[in-house]
């Protein structure tokens, strides 16, 4: 890699400084008109300096990281996706501010924000996070992880061909690293509201800001006045909901949240995507704009809502006000204001339309095949296909087509008219994200892309997992095959920390108990280390137990079953 280059933005509007050529920072940013070239997907790796000690490394990964020099050395704010990538700007930062790390803090709980920290951390470092951070990790790698891996493929495209790809939308291509799931180092403290830290004599304050997450925070220097902001603003509209699958986002704390950044009035921002923004005018014009763009469209479904208007008919009809319309921060190039508009209605009244007819709605082979019989069989349903794929219709067509798959005739026939259907969708969609997920959709119904890589876990994997959150997982993973004529108590103690569980099965329920209870009908006896060896598959429990680092008072036929009525990891 070549030697790394240090940019400096005028202090006031968007001009950008690249050597010896200016670029206008709006003109970056694309229309609709010109497709969904996303020019955030080809930022040049660099380190850009904000005031006299924070550096903002972009470019490296999908994710910036973003140091703070401090007597004696230096502290991390993300550490990035990827540890090939985090050595590459560790590398950067070391030349720039000698010393070791003296502190680590996560914006939020995203891997692309915290799987590069094995990079960055040093025995004895603290790292900091918003108190809710265990258990958004939980949501998102544990109990649903399968879910989330597949629809973040097709989000990002990673089973493409490099050449269809689109990026990441707001910044290069997801980066992991191909051999296995970096070490998961959790926060060793934690906070609620805001704590202020003060780390080699220069003050963080640290604010919880709910927003893309809900343990989501920021940091403020006050001496600097500069903000590093995570994830709750960046060069694209919001993803106020994220199609690869989240719960519904507190868009209502987001703009609070906003809101506590602009009275701030920084001069310095660094994103946790995109590029870091100067000078104080500047970044209260995008800051007001970002969250007045989210608090109209909060609004408008609530005005919408109350009015009687369901999800399907506000997706179509609600836009910016014009005014809004073409800023380059709310170019729809990572959020879409229809996924927004459905997100902010679920997140308040779930997934019920409020039309009774949809209380109890036909089954989907039921409707379909009732569809069917309307159309006077499948054929005609067929013929109707390819007159919307001829007359350039590929939304009718594929919607068509999911009739006839769930009818169960014809389906190979209907998958690849769906492919097309959705090849023609992705052809015209602007949104980078949500084009990668039509393209990859298509390959998928085609068979010629791999399922997603499922990652590989190690020992190293689960090394700084607390043994709690390994534990809560168990119940997700239980088999209802295998376990609805069960009652079964399973103890777990761990002798180097003296924690204590239990499993309780009950017909194919589980449920973690702190201790152990009375008459269990079993125990398993190890270290916290054994049994992350074992729960990644580093060791089987068969050699755990012939080698005595994992005692089980039922034998190794115990933990023979105790794999089997699990599903794996």
């Amino acid at each position: 890699m070549g030697r790394f280059k240090i940019f400096q933005r005028k202090k006031d509007g968007f001009a950008v400084e690249t050597g010896s050529q200016q670029t206008d920072f709006h003109a970056q940013v694309p229309a609709a008109s010109k497709g969904a070239h996303c020019p955030v997907a080809e930022l040049e790796k660099r380190v850009e300096k904000l005031g006299d000690r924070v550096y903002c490394a972009v470019g490296y990964a999908l994710s910036n990281v973003t140091m703070v020099a401090v007597e004696g050395g230096k502290v991390i704010v993300d550490t990035t996706e990827s540890l090939e990538a985090a050595r590459e700007i560790k590398a950067e930062f070391d030349r720039l501010v000698p010393g070791p790390v003296k502190g680590i803090i996560y914006t939020h709980s995203h891997p692309d924000h915290i799987l590069g920290t094995p990079v960055f951390y040093e025995p004895g470092v603290d790292i900091w996070a918003q108190v809710y951070f265990t258990e958004e990790i939980r949501n998102q790698l544990g109990m649903l992880s399968s879910t989330f891996r597949k629809r973040a493929s097709k989000q990002f495209g990673d089973r493409l061909p490099v050449e269809r790809r689109s990026g990441g939308g707001i910044g290069p291509s997801l980066r992991l690293d191909e051999d296995q799931v970096p070490p998961l180092m959790y926060p060793t403290k934690t906070f609620f509201d805001q704590i202020e830290l003060n780390i080699g004599g220069v003050t963080f304050n640290v604010v919880a800001a709910p927003g893309e997450t809900r343990d989501h925070l920021f940091v403020y220097l006050p001496a600097e006045k500069t903000v590093i902001a995570g994830d709750n603003v960046y060069r694209a509209f919001p993803n106020l909901y994220a199609i690869r699958g989240v719960s519904p986002r507190p868009v209502g704390k987001w703009i609070q949240s906003l809101d506590k950044i602009r009275w701030l009035e920084p001069e310095y921002l660094s994103p946790g995507h995109t590029e870091p923004l100067r000078g104080r005018e500047s970044i209260q014009e995008i800051l007001t704009t970002y969250r007045d763009a989210i608090a109209y469209l909060h609004a408008e479904v609530i005005r919408l809502t109350n009015l009687g208007c369901v999800p399907d008919e506000m997706a179509t009809m609600i836009q910016l006000p014009e005014h809004l319309r073409d800023h380059p921060y709310l170019q729809e190039t990572y959020g879409k204001i229809p996924w927004a508009v459905r997100g902010i209605h679920e997140g308040y009244l779930g997934w019920f339309d409020g039309d009774a007819t949809n209380l109890q709605p036909l089954s989907k082979s039921e409707f379909s095949s009732r569809i069917v019989a309307l159309a006077g069989g499948s054929d005609h349903v067929v013929a109707a296909i390819k007159d919307a794929l001829s007359n350039d219709e590929p939304q009718w067509s594929a919607q068509l087509c999911d009739v006839l798959l769930t009818h169960g005739e014809r389906t190979e026939d209907a998958k690849r008219w769906k492919a097309e259907a959705l090849e023609q969708l992705g052809e015209r969609e602007s949104n980078p994200v949500g084009r990668n997920y039509y393209f990859a959709s298509a390959e998928e119904l085609r068979g010629s892309t791999q399922a997603p890589r499922r990652p590989a876990i190690s020992r190293d994997t689960l090394k700084y997992i607390p043994i709690e959150s390994l534990m809560q997982s168990l119940p997700a993973r239980l088999r209802l095959d295998r376990t609805e004529d069960m009652t079964l108590r399973i103890g777990f103690e761990f002798t180097d920390s003296g924690a204590r569980f239990t499993f309780y099965i009950r017909r194919g329920v589980g449920e973690i108990r702190p201790g152990i209870l009375d008459a269990p009908d079993f125990v398993v006896t190890s270290t916290e280390d054994a049994f992350k060896d074992m729960a990644s598959g580093a060791v089987s429990g068969a050699r755990a137990a012939l080698t005595g680092s994992i005692k089980c008072s039922g034998g190794v036929a115990k933990l023979r079953l105790l794999k089997t009525i699990l599903y794996p990891p």
